[in-house]
């Protein structure tokens, strides 16, 4: 009985000490918390174009004739300069009444239904940008936005963006470790955050002018410039004596 009693009175004391000993341990710990940060960057090799059509009739079915026709027309014009069907999506679309308010009658009035639909293209010949641009604006499309250029190596560009991340954080927390008289342990946690490519639009003429040009680009006067891939992470290392 003696025994057990021994035996029972060693386990508490050792469960009482242990949260003890494990603080202590805790105060001992050392740790460098850093910031890093990368960036690649790379020329674009694709584009994605996103046009609208927008009509305004007090009869849906006019505005949707109008709209689709145009649709129809520019889908001739994107094909011809080399865009296959995988890459055109034309089935974004919507049909909305308008009102505006009548004074006299102190009420809204119909003013008719406006039909929109999306145009989004994959443009992989990037020598043809200027052309699909004109291209929507002669057939008769009304809303054209800024290409958003891309890089079809854009996973291994964040890995390389990530990579240099990584390294500018050591390279931090060994010119801390240094100073404060430490070495640099490895890392204990790390953290990526989350950023986007941030693209370079085209930059296009003010105003076309009469002239002879070879392409779409010229007349435009598109220049593309770099695609830029940022990275950072969050590094916490440990430092030993």
């Amino acid at each position: 009985m003696k025994t057990i009693a021994l035996s029972a009175a060693l386990s508490t004391l050792l469960l009482l000490q242990t949260p003890l000993y494990a603080a202590e341990d805790q105060a001992a710990l050392r740790t460098v918390a850093v910031s890093g940060s990368g960036e690649v960057s790379v020329m674009p090799d694709r584009a994605r174009l996103n046009l609208a059509v927008d009509a305004l009739d007090l009869e849906v079915k006019k505005a949707e004739t109008v709209v689709n026709r145009v649709v129809r027309d520019y889908l001739v014009e994107a094909k011809q300069l080399g865009a296959k069907p995988e890459q055109i999506s034309t089935t974004g679309i919507s049909i909305q009444p308008e009102y505006v308010w009548d004074e006299k009658l102190r009420q809204q009035k119909l003013v008719g239904y406006r039909v929109h639909r999306d145009i989004q293209i994959l443009i992989t010949d990037l020598d043809k940008l200027g052309d699909y641009v004109l291209s929507a604006t002669a057939a008769g499309v009304n809303q054209v936005r800024a290409p958003i250029l891309e890089s079809s190596r854009a996973d291994e560009l964040q890995r390389e963006a990530l990579a240099k991340a990584a390294k500018d954080a050591e390279a931090k927390a060994k010119v801390l470790a240094s100073t404060l008289g430490a070495k640099l342990g490895p890392a204990r946690s790390v953290r990526a955050a989350q950023q986007m490519p941030s693209p370079v639009m085209y930059k296009a003429a003010a105003m076309r002018v009469e002239a002879a040009f070879d392409s779409g680009n010229q007349e435009m006067g598109v220049s593309t410039g770099e695609i830029r891939v940022p990275a950072a992470v969050d590094v916490e290392f440990d430092l030993l004596p």
